[in-house]
């Protein structure tokens, strides 16, 4: 991470709102390009929801998990080198610009190295020594399954099965989805997602890996989805070493689904 002053006093002036239209849209436009930028400005827009601003100690209502996205986002040599050109920046524009009845941003990123002891701490408390258990509670997602249209009987009965789902009425929403496959003599890798996970989640563990396989080694589009839900099949069993063999075979290639979060989390896995 390193940017020049002019881009680091656009960030300032961008998170404090004082920018006009045109310059606010030509920011936007840059940050769409430039990913770490991108990365960096969300992560001071998201600052005061974690730190108290006067003392910087860790707000009552900050959850886990953004204290844990937010020490991701920090490293030793990167903070202590933008700390520097900051204070440098501080220094130039304070006596030109008031904070009086503003949130100073700047003053946030001046911070930075306190920030980032404090981070360090929640860095090697979680991300370092993350369980298989934590993992699942932190990656798994069930919103991200798919949805079905209402037009016909047989649609709403799915659409019926997935609103089980979402209420956790596992076993009903596994009848459901069972009795269609059945029925229909059809092979829908969206209603096997479905199947795996509710079996998941009713601990019939074999049962939703078996069910991950049949779909991973089937010709459908979905197919490579089916590791990332057998590593979660494991992960809620509290088996790592099994989740990271297929995790590790998931990376394999970059177009599998979740791969960038599969990376992640294979290094945070004890």
């Amino acid at each position: 991470m390193n940017f020049d002053d002019q881009t680091y006093e656009q960030v300032a002036s961008y998170l404090n709102n004082e920018m006009d239209k045109a310059e606010k849209t030509a920011f936007e436009a840059l940050l769409k390009n430039d990913t770490e930028l991108a990365s960096f400005v969300e992560t001071f827009s998201t600052l005061d929801s974690v730190y108290n601003e006067d003392t910087w100690t860790i707000k009552s209502n900050a959850s886990i998990e953004d204290v844990k996205a937010l020490a991701n986002e920090f490293r030793g040599d990167d903070v202590v080198d933008l700390s520097k050109k900051i204070r440098a920046i501080q220094q130039h524009t304070t006596q030109e610009t008031s904070t009086k009845n503003r949130k100073s941003y700047f003053y946030y990123i001046s911070s930075a190295v306190a920030i980032a002891a404090v981070c360090s701490l929640f860095y090697f408390s979680f991300t370092q020594s993350i369980t298989a258990n934590d993992a699942f509670e932190q990656y798994h997602d069930w919103n991200t399954l798919p949805s079905f249209q209402t037009k016909s009987a047989a649609e709403n009965n799915l659409a019926k099965a997935s609103k089980l789902f979402q209420e956790k009425k596992y076993q009903e929403a596994l009848t459901i989805f069972t009795e269609y496959e059945k029925e229909n003599n059809t092979y829908n890798p969206q209603i096997q997602l479905y199947i795996g996970v509710s079996q998941l989640e009713l601990e019939n563990y074999q049962e939703a890996i078996q069910t991950f396989n049949t779909l991973k080694n089937s010709n459908t589009i979905d197919a490579h989805k089916a590791y990332w839900y057998t590593a979660l099949t494991y992960l809620k069993q509290n088996d790592a070493e099994n989740a990271k063999k297929v995790l590790n075979s998931l990376v394999q290639i970059s177009g599998n689904y979740n791969y960038e979060k599969a990376k992640k989390l294979l290094k945070k896995l004890k």
